[in-house]
C-alpha cells in the first residue's frame, strides 16, 4: 500500500487551479468550453444591462476568428484601491478567484454568469487580455497574460461616459483549436436581444466584414412569433404574454399554442439559457407552474373556443408538466431568476 501523506497534497495559488483543471471551470478544452469564454464576458456585459446600467453591447469576432472583444455601456469596472488587497478593483476581479461585485446585495438585483469567476477564469486561459475602462471622466487601461497583470494599471486619458471592454485570446495551449464559431456566437447575441428587450446587441464579424444589430422592443413576444414562424406552425390564439412580481425577482412568460402536435419548451434563468424544457433553478420551476396555472385560471383558456379545446387543455398540462419535470443543469449557475 502506498504510502500517502501531507507532502502529497499539491496547493495551488492564485489561477493555477484553473489552468491545471480548466474543465472544472468551464466544462472542457472542446468548442464548448472555448466559447464559454465568450459567454461569461458576454454575461457580465449583459448583467450590467439586465440591472438598468447599459443599454449597448458590442461583441466583435476579429479578422483571425480566435480573438473576441466585448464592449458594453454599463458602469465601467472599478479601478480605485481594493481596501483589503491595496490593489485596483480591477486587477482584482480579473486575478482573483471568487471576487466580484455580485456577492453584495446592492450591486446587482439578479446576475448570470460563474459569480466572482467568470473575468478571472476567461483571463487564466487566454494569452492575452486587454481590459479597458470609461468612467468618472478618464480611460483605464490594463494587460493580462495567463491571468497575470503585464504591467500596471494605465491612466490613458480623458474619455466620456462609461463603460467596460475587454479583448482576449485563448490559449492555445490550453484549447486543442482556437477558432470560434461565427454562427454560433451571433444565435446567442440574438437570444440576448430578445431576452433582454431594448438592449442593442451588436456583432462585428470582421473576417466576414459584416455588422448585424440586434434588438426587439417586444423582448419575448418577439422571440416566441419568430420560432413559431421558423417552424411553419399556425397559431390558435393570439400570444399570450404574462409578467408576475409579486415579490422579488421577476418572471416574464409567453405562450403560444399551434397547431403542431409536437412540444417546445424553451427556458432562460437571468438570461442563461438552461437545458431542453428544464430550468437550473427549482424556484423558478415552481414559479413558472403557478404563472402558468394562474394564467390559464384568469384567461379561462381550456375553455376558449376553437377547433379541438381538449387538445388545447392538453397542452397547457404538457407546457406545465414539462417546465416542472426539467433537469437541473450541469454546472448551471446559482442566482435569483429575472427572465424566462
Amino acid at each position: 500500500m502506498a504510502n500517502y501523506t501531507a507532502k502529497d497534497i499539491t496547493v495551488l495559488e492564485g489561477l493555477e487551479p484553473v489552468r491545471k483543471r480548466p474543465g472544472m471551470y468551464i466544462g472542457g478544452v472542446g468548442t464548448a468550453g472555448l466559447h464559454h469564454l465568450v459567454w461569461e464576458v458576454l454575461d457580465n456585459a449583459v448583467d450590467e444591462a439586465m440591472n438598468g446600467y447599459a443599454s449597448n453591447i458590442i461583441v466583435t469576432l476579429h479578422k483571425d476568428g480566435s480573438a473576441i472583444t466585448v464592449a458594453d455601456d454599463g458602469r465601467g469596472i472599478p479601478v480605485d484601491k481594493h481596501p483589503t488587497t491595496k490593489k485596483s478593483a480591477l486587477e482584482v476581479i480579473f486575478t482573483v478567484l471568487h471576487a466580484g461585485g455580485k456577492f453584495e446585495k446592492g450591486n446587482y438585483k439578479t446576475a448570470g454568469g460563474l459569480h466572482g469567476v467568470g473575468a478571472s477564469v476567461v483571463n487564466a486561459l487566454s494569452t492575452e487580455l486587454v481590459a479597458t475602462i470609461k468612467r468618472d471622466g478618464a480611460q483605464w487601461e490594463m494587460r493580462f497574460k495567463r491571468g497575470k497583470p503585464t504591467g500596471p494599471l494605465k491612466k490613458l486619458g480623458a474619455a466620456r461616459g462609461s463603460g467596460t471592454t475587454v479583448y482576449f485570446h485563448p490559449d492555445s495551449t490550453i484549447f486543442p483549436k482556437v477558432e470560434f464559431d461565427a454562427a454560433l456566437i451571433r444565435e446567442r447575441l440574438e437570444v440576448v436581444s430578445y431576452i433582454h428587450k431594448g438592449v442593442r446587441v451588436t456583432f462585428e464579424n470582421e473576417a466576414e466584414g459584416t455588422k448585424e444589430v440586434f434588438q426587439h422592443q417586444e423582448g419575448l413576444s418577439d422571440f416566441l412569433k419568430s420560432i413559431v414562424t421558423a417552424r411553419g406552425a399556425k397559431p390558435v390564439h393570439e400570444t399570450a404574454f404574462l409578467q408576475e412580481r409579486e415579490s422579488g425577482p421577476r418572471l416574464d412568460l409567453v405562450l403560444q399554442w399551434t397547431e403542431s402536435t409536437d412540444e417546445h419548451v424553451r427556458s432562460y434563468v437571468n438570461g442563461i439559457p438552461t437545458g431542453s424544457g428544464g430550468t437550473h433553478d427549482n424556484g423558478l420551476r415552481a414559479g413558472i407552474g403557478k404563472a402558468v396555472r394562474n394564467y390559464i385560471e384568469t384567461h379561462n383558456l381550456s375553455q376558449r373556443r376553437h377547433a379541438d379545446s381538449r387538445r388545447y387543455s392538453r397542452g397547457t398540462d404538457r407546457c406545465v408538466e414539462s417546465l416542472h419535470r426539467g433537469a437541473a443543469v450541469p454546472g448551471a449557475n446559482e442566482g435569483s431568476p429575472e427572465q424566462s
